[in-house]
């Protein structure tokens, strides 16, 4: 089953208008391409726009029958989201942390969205880790050191934490994040993680200070038939 991971919209927020992006024109052709595609799931990595932008996200995702899951990044507020986006199983806790399980791969959904775990966390990931099988992470921020500008100005405080509790998982971990705005792989030891593009804009890796690289947009197809995991990013031309 191939699912999309879509991450960094931004909508209405001044950063990405600055630079003419027209964030819901954006969402809209990758919404038309999964279509095209099939795809039958979402999962959106976080920082998802103003607050004005959330009841148009979820309307427009349940508009497709799709099946969707959501993290929250740091540019997003769980008191905000869950204003707007009803669900049981989060608006009980504190922060918008989940896990699933499949046939092969146990997935764990954690919240950064004040820039650090949380202990709660940190404990769940503890417990939701005892499993023989794979695991998937879905975070916004990453995790293991990408050593780019973007991620040095903008870290997330406790992902070495993260890191630690992972190494201790007997299988593989795989962790998928956004937030650095750029398309990236790192391993390390038992754990891969890979960083899917922004739909909004891109950011370079190695300059003075955080900077935009170019306007062009995507997503990631993720294949969870195959053990492996392969996947690819989808490019569209600003």
């Amino acid at each position: 089953m191939q699912t999309a991971l879509i991450t960094d919209l931004h909508a209405e927020e001044d950063f990405p208008l600055e630079y003419g992006v027209d964030a819901w024109k954006n969402w809209d052709i990758l919404l038309k391409d999964i279509k095209k595609r099939n795809i039958k799931e979402i999962v959106f990595l976080g920082d998802i726009g103003s607050m004005n932008a959330h009841q148009r996200l979820f309307e427009s995702m349940n508009e497709l029958t799709f099946k969707y899951r959501l993290v929250l990044g740091n540019h997003d507020d769980f008191a905000e989201v869950t204003q707007t986006y009803q669900l049981e199983p989060i608006s009980k806790k504190e922060a918008w942390y989940w896990s699933e399980e499949s046939e092969v791969f146990k997935m764990i959904g954690l919240d950064t969205s004040t820039d650090a775990i949380t202990q709660i966390q940190l404990d769940f990931l503890k417990r939701e880790i005892q499993t023989g099988k794979d695991l998937i992470l879905f975070i916004h921020h990453p995790v293991l050191q990408t050593n780019t500008i973007p991620q040095k100005e903008y870290p997330l405080e406790g992902a070495d934490d993260i890191k630690e509790i992972l190494l201790g998982h007997s299988g593989r971990v795989h962790i998928y994040c956004g937030h650095l705005h750029m398309d990236d792989v790192q391993t390390e030891a038992n754990i891969s993680q890979t960083i899917t593009p922004a739909s909004s804009l891109q950011l370079k890796k190695q300059s003075e200070k955080s900077e935009v690289d170019h306007i062009d947009f995507g997503y990631r197809i993720l294949d969870f038939s195959n053990p492996i995991l392969p996947s690819e990013v989808i490019w569209f031309k600003s």
